[in-house]
């Protein structure tokens, strides 16, 4: 084997000794060893090289082997190495978030940004940014890099479309950049969905999902798709916009699922129906609650819209499962139980499931691109990981 050989071997084999320390509660040398079939020599090597750079925390000794042996010492990924910033900049709030790149939040929060421009939105992202850069919150490292969910079309870390705000003068990852030091990477929100819930595996099953598909329900309609483990973008960063998808023509000009069943959508339906202002999804949760005929009829419509796009979806990705992410389900639970028996009603014989994962519904944007990034500084990109809540 020449030198070149070498060097590429001994990076794989170090990749995968970071990947099995991220993912381990706990593991040692020996077991690691064991695990990845690889020479103690070769892990005691890597161990090292790790260690001088931090990414290895010191749990302490293990308990005693059954034959008496030596207590092994307990390590694992480093936790506390550093954190990443991660933003989800939606048409009404921005929410940011810390967290570490072993996956767990720092801290949370979210602003209105009603009738901001992009600019000022950026400007209040590097407000955040400069509040924070100089603090390492626990970390060895500090801020190591930052994520930013779009509502729209990414493209090579530019914003492409989007239907709420107007990218087209701005260079979002170069301003953040200038003001934060470290890279920035742009990933719609959908897609960032996805890759959450692949990572952080934030469902029930024990099964683990590769193929699975994140509807994402919120001011726009949008769809994440990781096939056989990978994140697929399609050309252009332009797969997955299923809210466009055409439904009917009125006026000889299109209607799209996301002009009927997004929340902005609905919001405006009830509206136009009851003759009164609903001037936020609380207030059409209120509306609901009241179960006017004119609030049933329009969910049961809403019902069956979103299990024809879940229906149209399955037939052309096959995914193992389709969740849907959807505010309006988090409030009100039914829904969820009422689109699946629709969805059956529509395909029985098919095994996809559906799902709803409850738990990421206001951060699976955030804690996805902060996953998305880490896997970027640890250079472990098509890694299986396993991040932690």
């Amino acid at each position: 084997m020449n030198k070149s050989d070498q060097i590429t071997m001994r990076d794989h084999n170090q990749r995968l000794v970071l990947q099995a320390l991220f993912n381990a509660k706990e593991t040692s040398r020996a077991k690691l060893a064991v695990d990845l079939n690889l020479h103690k020599s070769t892990i005691s090597s890597i161990y090292r090289d790790l260690d001088e750079l931090e990414f290895i925390e010191d749990l302490g000794e293990g308990v005693t082997t059954e034959t008496g042996g030596r207590k092994a010492k307990m390590i694992r990924f480093n936790r506390n190495y550093g954190y990443v910033m991660s933003f989800d900049m939606g048409r009404h709030h921005l929410r940011i978030a810390l967290v570490r790149l072993s996956g767990e939040v720092i801290l949370e929060s979210s602003e209105a940004v009603d009738d901001m421009s992009v600019a000022d939105v950026i400007a209040l992202m590097g407000q955040h940014i400069k509040d924070n850069k100089h603090k390492k919150h626990g970390t060895k490292e500090g801020l190591m890099g930052i994520a930013v969910g779009i509502h729209g079309v990414v493209d090579n870390n530019h914003v492409v479309y989007s239907p709420f705000f107007d990218y087209s003068q701005v260079d979002v990852a170069s301003q953040l950049e200038e003001v934060s030091g470290v890279h920035v990477t742009l990933e719609n929100e959908a897609n960032s969905a996805a890759v959450y819930i692949r990572d952080y595996h934030d469902y029930l099953s024990t099964d683990q999902y590769d193929s699975l598909v994140a509807l994402n329900i919120h001011y726009g309609i949008g769809a994440g798709i990781i096939i056989q483990g990978q994140l697929y973008r399609g050309m252009q960063g332009r797969a997955g916009e299923v809210g466009r998808s055409i439904v009917a023509m009125a006026d000889q000009e299109p209607v799209r699922v996301e002009d009927l069943y997004s929340e902005d959508a609905m919001l405006e339906r009830l509206a136009a129906l009851t003759g009164q202002p609903v001037a936020n999804r609380d207030a059409f949760v209120t509306f609901a609650n009241q179960k006017s005929a004119v609030v049933t009829q329009l969910l049961d419509d809403w019902v069956m819209g979103v299990a024809q796009v879940a229906y149209n979806i399955i037939q052309i990705a096959a995914p193992q499962v389709l969740f849907i992410h959807s505010r309006f389900i988090a409030e009100m639970p039914e829904l969820l139980g009422r689109v699946v028996v629709a969805y059956q009603q529509m395909n029985p014989t098919n095994e996809s499931e559906i799902l709803f994962a409850n738990r990421s519904v206001y951060e699976a944007t955030l804690l996805g691109g902060a996953a998305s990034v880490t896997r970027q500084i640890l250079d472990l990109d098509n890694l299986d990981l396993k991040f932690k809540h």
